[in-house]
């Protein structure tokens, strides 16, 4: 473990972290939701600024990956209700199918 600023270590937990949190975004479906995506974007912007600030800012880096595992975590969030919003549009869909053959 590599301390600097202060004694404060490199936030490599964090870091990988927020990496797996963006992963499970992407898988989740994140990328196919503009504001999931968008949420996806801002937490890999935060983790790149937090690679270039350890070593330097330690503690700084780390919050910034706290916010980017946030970020990855809302997007997934969006995605999932995105997708619930869809498949009971569709369920709802198919009922009013249903209700309209059986008035026939």
């Amino acid at each position: 473990m590599l301390l600097a600023c202060g004694g404060y270590p490199e936030p490599h937990d964090a870091l990988s972290a927020a990496q797996a949190e963006v992963k499970g975004a992407e898988v989740g479906g994140a990328n196919e939701n503009p504001k999931a995506a968008l949420h996806v974007k801002l937490a890999k912007d935060q983790i790149d600024k937090a690679q270039k600030l350890m070593g330097d800012d330690n503690e700084e880096a780390e919050r910034l990956l706290i916010r980017a595992q946030a970020d990855a975590d809302l997007a997934l969030a969006i995605a999932k209700e995105a997708k619930a919003q869809n498949d009971a549009a569709e369920a709802s869909e198919q009922v009013g199918k249903l209700r309209k053959e059986m008035s026939k």
